[in-house]
């Protein structure tokens, strides 16, 4: 009887032990992180970063980061900056509601404009992870027209970063690109744009960079 209690206990203590092990492995695999540089597919798929990091734990921009899928610390933030009704002065990190989805969305918005017509230019929207920017051009009597570039790079000091497409007229910052520029914010940058009348330089003053800087600081974007 002793010897089958004892047979027991080390068949009990052994499936402890490998439990134990499991459990082990699965802590070890669930705290495996990736950058959202890798699931560009999936967030052009998804359309949408806060549902995106909703799905997706092991994102480390999503782990870090401040956004909707942080609503509490989300709200905080906006309490930390300008609120805009529509767009936010150029220049200037905000906080604007979108019209559509009545969402508070962070952002910085800049014009380069073309010295020789004043209704030719680019424009820029700079978000935490993405940017949208276009071409337009318009003449007395006739309304802008619009152009989406169809390739974008990022241009900081002698380094090029292509911006991986998301939608019309809407790109990805990589992450790559944003430890760069934080790294040293006093690189030149400019946008090289891609479009079916050729290729356009679009500059980005200090400014816009600083606020962009100040938006990814206070969203936590800086740390990753």
């Amino acid at each position: 009887m002793k010897k089958l209690l004892i047979i027991c206990l080390s068949i009990f203590l052994s499936s402890c032990s490998s439990n134990k092990n499991d459990n082990t492995e699965q802590y070890q695999i669930d705290l495996t992180y990736e950058t959202l540089d890798n699931f560009i597919v999936e967030l052009k798929e998804i359309g949408s970063l806060h549902k995106l990091c909703e799905q997706n734990l092991n994102i480390i921009e999503c782990r870090d980061a401040i956004g909707e899928w942080k609503p509490e610390k989300f709200a905080r933030a906006k309490f930390d900056t300008t609120s805009c009704f529509d767009k936010c002065r150029l220049d200037s990190f905000g906080f604007y509601r979108n019209s559509l989805t009545g969402k508070d969305i962070p952002a910085v918005r800049t014009k380069d404009f073309d010295p020789s017509a004043p209704s030719r230019g680019f424009e820029a929207t700079f978000f935490p992870v993405a940017l949208k920017m276009f071409r337009y051009e318009g003449c007395a009597g006739c309304a802008l027209t619009y152009q989406y570039p169809i390739k974008l790079d990022a241009m900081l000091g002698n380094k090029v970063f292509t911006l991986p497409i998301l939608t019309r007229g809407g790109y990805y910052i990589p992450s790559t690109f944003r430890e760069q520029l934080i790294k040293d914010p006093s690189q030149e940058l400019k946008l090289r744009a891609k479009t079916t009348e050729g290729e356009f330089i679009m500059e980005i003053s200090d400014k816009t960079v600083s606020e962009y800087l100040r938006m990814l600081g206070l969203l936590n974007y800086n740390q990753i």
